[in-house]
């Protein structure tokens, strides 16, 4: 209506005008005609804006509609590819079992059961995300399956390439059945041995004689000496998460233990009692890392949301929000003072945030790959970083003036599968990664030497953790197991399992390193506790 108004003014005012330029010519007034013309013009002008306010309001929504148009073909056209890629892993399966079944068993027969089983579970995983993309929502579908699909292809590959091996070394190697399906010096679990939380269940673990160190490395054992093995008993099962859990983190004085789950909750536990204190639930999609202050005052918490959050730990309380990641942040690491916050994020970079003003002081790395994993050193002179590329990156960085700069990367050498997870020693002379090939190796950071590979996981490792107290160190994988290592002599000490046979995401110890938890796909967390 408002705008006929104005059209039919505009035009009553220029009929106005000419019969004022007439009046004013007979009178000799110039006011007669000034007036009705500037009038005009100002009407026009009016409608000259509302004009192209409108058509500026019709294009802002012909672009939204066209952005969404656009965002459901590519979910659209993401979706087709995940089944593609799915129906033609399921495709690839029988293939596999036909030729495990056609083969004798002889010397290989060991790792032949083990990749049977491991396809088997292969095919049931595939299954499952069949039916999870049947029911879940579009976006949801590609978030979540973002981290499966890149999981099982590596997996597959990986079997692919251990099962090529085999069928190769077949024909070189005499026959010999081997009697059992553990590797030599690690328990076997009867079908009837059940762990639960009464902690009078254990894992006696014998003597290992697996030697994960290469013949090249000069290591701290003999032929006759062997470490005692340890022994765990499945204390307590925690229960509450409603998705996979894939962080966990232990204040310094091991009274607390934090949870991060895919339900987008973080869970805060009183350790010695098992009772839940808070639930953290300000990010809108998946947690994935976590990191605690050394004074075990603040948490701060990593998401598929793109941002990390802050969190005073003994209430809970919401203390701040960092932005300015354009991906999922994937790890976290703080400085010993607490001052400083490190991020790896997928979108290829790693952010250094000043902590006391939550801002942002710029990129310790750019465009060098999705980031999986970091490590910082407990002096904060060292990073390490590695992601989906296989490459990990090493960074000194210097401290003076309150300010972090950081020196040019240094690349090692010899990893060729994605890293998954990062540990350093608390002196940083040892860095562990955990990879998806079920290996963990080992360099010394003074040298860059590769120290040794740990060999025994059948599935990616999604977790390595040190001890604090002892040289030993702790890793967590997707076959569904938690293993014991002691550095110095590559000894395998102990493996923690239960009957769920879930992977596990995440594994943390404590700093008495009497209590391990440990948490996955099945949504709970188990409390570990040395006998």
């Amino acid at each position: 209506m408002l705008k006929h108004r104005l059209l039919i003014a505009e035009f009553i005012f220029l009929l106005a005008s000419v019969i004022g330029w007439v009046i004013a010519v007979r009178t000799g007034l110039l006011i007669y005609a000034a007036v009705p013309v500037t009038i005009a013009l100002l009407l026009n002008l009016l409608n000259r804006l509302r004009l192209e306010e409108q058509m500026k309001r019709r294009l802002t929504v012909a672009i939204n509609q066209l952005e969404r148009q656009l965002k459901q073909e590519n979910y659209t056209v993401q979706e087709q590819q995940l089944e593609k890629a799915i129906a033609s892993l399921k495709a690839q399966i029988p293939e596999y079992l036909a030729q495990i079944e056609s083969s004798e068993l002889d010397s290989s027969a060991l790792k032949i059961i083990q990749f049977k089983g491991q396809l088997t579970g292969l095919e049931e995983s595939l299954n499952s995300i069949v039916q999870y993309l049947n029911s879940a929502s579009l976006p949801s579908r590609v978030e979540r399956l973002e981290e499966v699909i890149a999981s099982t292809t590596a997996e597959l590959h990986w079997l692919e390439r251990q099962l090529t091996d085999t069928t190769h070394s077949r024909s070189d190697q005499p026959q010999n059945p081997l009697p059992t399906l553990q590797p030599e010096g690690v328990p076997v679990v009867n079908e009837s041995q059940h762990f639960t939380s009464d902690p009078t269940h254990s894992i006696p673990v014998e003597s290992s004689t697996l030697a994960p160190f290469q013949d090249s490395v000069s290591v701290e054992e003999s032929s006759d000496f062997s470490l005692p093995p340890q022994t765990w008993s499945l204390l307590n099962t925690l229960t509450g998460h409603l998705d996979w859990i894939h962080a966990l983190a232990i204040t310094p004085d091991g009274q607390t233990l934090v949870s991060g789950s895919f339900d987008k909750t973080i869970k805060v536990w009183h350790l010695p009692t098992r009772k839940l204190l808070h639930t953290l639930s300000k990010h809108t999609k998946g947690v994935l890392c976590l990191a605690i202050s050394a004074d075990g005052k603040i948490l701060a918490s990593g998401s598929f949301d793109e941002k990390i959050h802050l969190w005073r730990l003994d209430t809970g309380e919401l203390i701040g929000t960092l932005k300015g990641h354009t991906s999922s942040v994937r790890s976290l690491a703080m400085s010993e003072n607490g001052q400083m916050l490190i991020s790896g994020s997928f979108d290829e970079t790693i952010k250094l945030w000043r902590l006391d003003r939550g801002e942002c002081l710029g990129n310790l790395s750019q465009w060098t790959g999705q980031v999986s994993a970091i490590a910082l050193s407990s002096d904060g002179q060292t990073l390490a970083s590695g992601g989906g590329d296989g490459i990990i990156s090493l960074r000194l960085l210097d401290t003076t003036d309150g300010e972090i700069n950081p020196s040019p990367a240094i690349t090692l050498t010899g990893n060729l599968s994605s890293v998954c997870s990062l540990a350093m020693t608390s002196d940083g002379e040892i860095l562990a990664a955990g990879c998806t090939d079920g290996n963990i190796k080992l360099w010394k950071l003074e040298t860059l030497e590769l120290l040794g590979i740990f060999t025994g996981h059948a599935g990616p490792v999604m977790s390595v953790v040190f001890s604090i107290d002892t040289p030993t160190l702790i890793s967590a994988s997707a076959d569904g197991t938690v293993m014991i290592w002691h550095i110095k002599t590559g000894q395998q000490l102990g493996i923690l399992r239960d009957d769920s046979a879930a992977s596990v995401m995440a594994v943390a110890i404590s700093s008495d390193g009497q209590w391990i938890a440990s948490g996955g796909a099945d949504s709970m967390i188990k409390i570990w506790q040395r006998d």
